[in-house]
């Protein structure tokens, strides 16, 4: 295929803008070839932005447009199951926002969908794009640092989200919405399985979310297969703004990403103890942008060279599987076992 690689959007929310605009200006080799929403300005609002692509009302008249190579799906969780069998069905690759379903049966039904149909399925996990993240990857993996042994992650936002939106019915809550990337990253980054979670949580700041059955702030505790340990710090209620970080102490160094709210990774040890090394970083690129654009391009290389994508659908099922636990645990108490992948 010579010819750019056309990509539909189905969602002209705020992360379907983001995905247009990138797609738009920095995915070579592919172009936006249409967006579909149900909101007619709200789609014709952002392909104005983006060059203007043909703008559909529904997924199945994006799917019958000419130009349609793939789709991108950035619409609600509720709705992914269905936008994912569409697109399967019309035979075409996927790339879908975290999670792929907010339930293990429409889960399992997404990527046996994808399977079924031949295409791929690639889930929206953009920080295993991020340069900071694959450089952490990178040296804990090169064997330098010793084996990994205990991983820290947090994510803090400046404020919650609507309650029709924080509904764990809606978006799965505060484990799946936002805690789903940070137990991604939690297996990617310690290269094992988290088998265990107990997690607490409350609704100090918003009790508002009470009502809806969510909160506000929570701490997660892992267990890893090989008997690693790790913890979680979910919140909604910072005073600065977004802020999210991570680190992974291994036995004979730690390596870092996250530097308040900038993304910034940093090392200590390995192959030079006593030193800490502090990776460049670029402020003129917004947060995570450089990882959701990295995410586009892998998806439209992995077509173009005819292979798997990175991040498949049984990755987005096994992180979705601890944010399950963890939600179980907050919910009930105690601690939780993590649903094996089948």
């Amino acid at each position: 295929m010579t010819s750019p690689l056309g990509i539909g959007l189905v969602g002209a929310g705020r992360m379907g803008s983001i995905h247009a605009r990138l797609v738009h200006t920095s995915v070579p080799g592919a172009r936006l070839a249409g967006i579909a929403d149900v909101d007619a300005g709200a789609a014709a609002r952002l392909a104005a932005q983006v060059g203007d692509p043909p703008q559909f009302g529904s997924m199945a008249d994006l799917l019958a447009a000419p130009g349609i190579d793939a789709v991108l799906i950035a619409t609600s969780s509720s709705r992914h199951l269905e936008m994912i069998e569409l697109a399967a069905a019309a035979g075409k690759d996927i790339l879908c926002e975290k999670p792929l379903s907010l339930s293990f049966a429409d889960t399992d039904a997404a990527i046996a969908a994808a399977a079924r149909a031949g295409v791929r399925l690639q889930v929206g996990f953009m920080r295993r794009w991020e340069p900071d993240y694959v450089r952490a990857r990178q040296r804990l993996a090169s064997g330098d640092y010793g084996r990994p042994m205990l991983f820290k992650s947090l994510q803090f936002d400046p404020e919650p989200p609507p309650l029709t939106f924080a509904d764990p019915t809606v978006s799965g809550g505060i484990m799946v919405d936002m805690g789903i990337h940070e137990f991604d990253l939690a297996r990617w980054l310690m290269d094992d399985e988290v088998v265990e979670v107990h997690a607490y949580g409350s609704t100090y700041a918003h009790p508002e979310l009470a009502t809806v059955g969510d909160v506000d702030s929570a701490v997660v505790n892992l267990r890893f297969a090989n008997g690693a340990t790790g913890t979680v710090e979910l919140a909604r209620n910072t005073t600065y703004g977004e802020d999210v970080r991570t680190e992974v102490l291994a036995t004979k160094g730690s390596v870092w990403v996250g530097l308040l709210s900038a993304t910034q990774g940093a090392a200590s040890g390995g192959l030079t103890p006593g030193s800490i090394a502090v990776d460049a970083l670029d402020t003129a690129i917004p947060r995570f942008e450089r990882g959701l654009a990295a995410q586009a391009r892998g998806f439209v290389q992995a077509i173009r060279d005819d292979r798997p994508v990175a991040v498949t659908g049984s990755d987005g099922r096994a992180a979705f599987a601890i944010a399950v636990a963890a939600g179980r645990s907050l919910r009930d108490g105690g601690t939780v076992a993590v649903e094996p992948r089948p």
